[in-house]
């Protein structure tokens, strides 16, 4: 079994900050791990024209190269990013590969992708994967496929100052407006605390998504997309922030808790594989959640102590646990790969 400490790391690709996050919360565990983020690992765009178009991807395939000859093992976030190691000029090394949610969720079972995915798969030394609703999926291709949650960096996050406190109270929609993160629900619900809600309250979301216009027209005052420092301060603004109407939470929402804000969304969500626990929200029926909103807005320093939110998320996607483990599998993966 190899050193772990003195194993050459690189995340290639990323998807919601995790790799970052892991390899910026492993160099303050004295580790020193490279990074590859998406913008360098291929092109956003590629030219139409055949000569154009290799000429623009040649400096990303010699980055690559560069980066993957330097480590001794690559932790690969997002299944169709694993064949950008196979090509030429890439050197051979094992990998670790992340399953981020809409590989595994949708395109593993559309044909058009299955076969790369499960090549991506099969070729892992180890698979973890983000989403608890994709765990099935993931360990029906990966029985031993292993859960890492989405983490927040709880030391960046700004103090929750509810803009209630001193003005119109704030409600905010974190969610782009997209059926897959429950638009449908949240659309009524958005037009059921219009008419709920004093007249004086505001609701907000982003101006993002195929069914934008929908929430204008229920009555969300539309903000323009934002980067995710001023996205995240206006969620530290809010009274009460609204998370997707599915079983899991986004990011989005994990920092909303973090930050004390109170969070509520139609349904419920899926326990933790851990402890069992669910993000404490205020959740249930349409009802239920109008009923939960207009109790935050009335004592939102209470609900949000009731509710133990901030501390919730904060123990449980913190990325300071997973160092070590993630230290174990990379050494297992090089040390297999040594006696290949």
């Amino acid at each position: 079994m190899h050193d772990a400490s003195n194993l050459a790391v690189l995340h290639f690709n990323d998807c919601a900050g995790v790799g970052r996050i892991l390899v910026d919360q492993a160099a303050r565990q004295g580790r020193s791990w490279d990074y590859l983020p998406p913008e360098q690992v291929r092109p956003a765009v590629t030219p139409a024209n055949p000569l154009a178009a290799k000429a623009a991807y040649l400096p990303y395939v010699l980055r690559r190269a560069r980066h993957v000859r330097r480590a001794d093992v690559v932790h690969v976030h997002y299944a169709t990013s694993a064949r950008l190691l196979r090509e030429r000029g890439i050197p051979r090394r094992p990998y670790v590969l992340h399953l981020h949610g809409t590989d595994i969720r949708e395109q593993w079972a559309d044909s058009a992708y299955h076969n790369e995915i499960q090549r991506a798969v099969d070729g892992a030394r180890h698979v973890y994967y983000t989403n608890l609703d994709t765990t099935e999926n993931a360990r029906a291709v990966r029985p031993d496929a292993e859960y890492m949650p989405a983490f927040i960096e709880a030391g960046k996050l700004p103090a929750w100052q509810r803009r209630g406190a001193a003005g119109r109270p704030l409600v905010v929609f974190a969610s782009r407006w997209e059926d897959v993160k429950g638009a449908s629900e949240n659309l009524r619900l958005a037009a059921e605390l219009r008419r709920a809600l004093p007249a004086d309250a505001e609701l907000a979301g982003l101006d993002w998504g195929s069914r934008a216009a929908e929430a204008a027209r229920a009555g969300i005052e539309l903000r323009p997309r934002l980067a995710e420092p001023d996205f995240v301060r206006l969620l530290a603004s809010a009274d009460v922030v609204i998370g997707q109407a599915r079983p899991i939470f986004a990011v989005s929402e994990m920092q909303a808790l973090a930050i004390g804000v109170p969070v509520a969304a139609v349904g419920s969500r899926l326990p933790r594989l851990d402890d069992a626990g669910t993000p404490p929200a205020i959740e249930g029926t349409l009802d239920d959640v109008v009923a939960g909103v207009r109790e935050a807005l009335d004592t939102p320093e209470e609900v949000a102590k009731r509710l133990g939110g901030k501390a919730w998320a904060r123990a449980h996607h913190d990325p300071a646990p997973y160092i070590a483990r993630l230290d174990e599998v990379y050494a297992a993966a090089v040390s297999v790969a040594d006696q290949a």
